[in-house]
């Protein structure tokens, strides 16, 4: 056996622990960080807002507006409002897609254009949405991104009272 002072043995315990937590950290950063070379797939879950993320404002096709007053939402023209406007902006929050491997081919003309300001961020997130018969297909102008969705989720995005006069 080694003969060590006190002070000795407690600066092995102190290097002994300090490289096992090493090792940890990166065994862990090798198994759970993305690499480098990885594309995207398709089938991969993509948050359309994020969890993280604070919406401030939503802007439709320059149709409608929705604001965050405080905990609330406003909606301009007011077409909709309380719990059904939560809901929508809960739909908001949570929604997520599955990324596409190659672009769709659509048609402009039956698209809605959403602007959404999100706080911390200088530019604003741009959508474009284009619902087929099966299915809702959105394109991120920011991260120049395809995304589809159930068709479903349409009305939970943009329930029909917010288009009403």
């Amino acid at each position: 056996m080694i003969r060590l002072s006190k002070t000795g043995w407690n600066n092995v315990i102190i290097i002994l622990v300090m490289s096992f937590i090493l090792l940890i950290n990166t065994t862990n950063k090798k198994i759970y960080s993305p690499d480098e070379n990885t594309e995207v797939n398709s089938d991969q879950e993509v948050a359309l807002v994020g969890s993280q993320n604070i919406i401030l404002t939503i802007d439709i096709s320059n149709v409608v507006t929705i604001e965050r007053i405080g905990r609330t939402w406003r909606a301009v023209p007011a077409n909709i409002s309380g719990q059904a406007l939560a809901q929508m902006m809960v739909s908001w929050q949570q929604s997520s897609g599955e990324t596409m491997a190659q672009a769709p081919i659509v048609d402009r003309q039956f698209s809605l254009d959403v602007k959404l300001d999100i706080a911390g961020q200088p530019l604003p997130l741009q959508l474009i949405f284009y619902a087929t018969e099966q299915q809702l297909l959105i394109f991120n102008q920011t991260s120049a991104q395809w995304l589809v969705m159930p068709i479903a989720m349409y009305g939970q995005l943009f329930p029909a009272e917010i288009f009403t006069n």
